[in-house]
């Protein structure tokens, strides 16, 4: 049943589950080693949807993808679980030949990445986070921060929300 929901969502409905369906038998494609299958999707979704996600990534199937328009994950980064990106957004290494060397962003569970926000580099998105509207983040933001402005700064620390609540 699941895998006919699947399908079904590849050919009918809207953009944002069609590329959901798309990234979700991907991964399943690359789970099952069929890499030149990853592959084309990518492709496909890049050339219809205007999304590309690397078959090479390391993402959650829970990865939502609120409005799925000029969104960017590149090769080597790692998103957790619950994790919800808007559109425009740009997830990958901060320069040319960053695939070589592993230097790409890591996306804790439960963290919302808002339109047009960049993270570039090897950084860590802690758990919990928030990335406000086009924040350029190139440093670590730990758990529970809020993060905006350019270069991105926070705001926000899970003890200031305690005592805020």
């Amino acid at each position: 049943m699941r895998l006919a929901r699947l399908i079904g969502h590849l050919f009918m409905g809207g953009v944002q589950p069609r590329v959901l369906a798309h990234m979700k038998l991907m991964l399943r494609a690359r789970q099952q080693g069929h890499m030149s299958l990853a592959r084309w999707i990518s492709a496909r979704m890049q050339l219809k949807y205007g999304v590309f996600i690397s078959e090479k990534s390391n993402i959650s199937s829970s990865l939502r993808l609120k409005h799925p328009v000029g969104v960017v994950i590149g090769e080597g980064v790692t998103i957790g679980e619950n994790v919800v990106v808007y559109q425009n957004v740009t997830i990958g290494g901060a320069r040319m030949g960053d695939s070589t060397s592993n230097s790409y962003p890591s996306v804790g569970r439960n963290t919302v990445i808002f339109a047009g926000a960049v993270l570039a580099g090897k950084i860590n998105v802690g758990q919990n986070c928030i990335i406000g509207a086009n924040a350029v983040v190139l440093d670590d933001v730990p758990d529970g921060c809020t993060a905006v402005g350019v270069p991105a700064r926070i705001i926000r620390r899970p003890e200031q929300a305690q005592e805020e609540g």
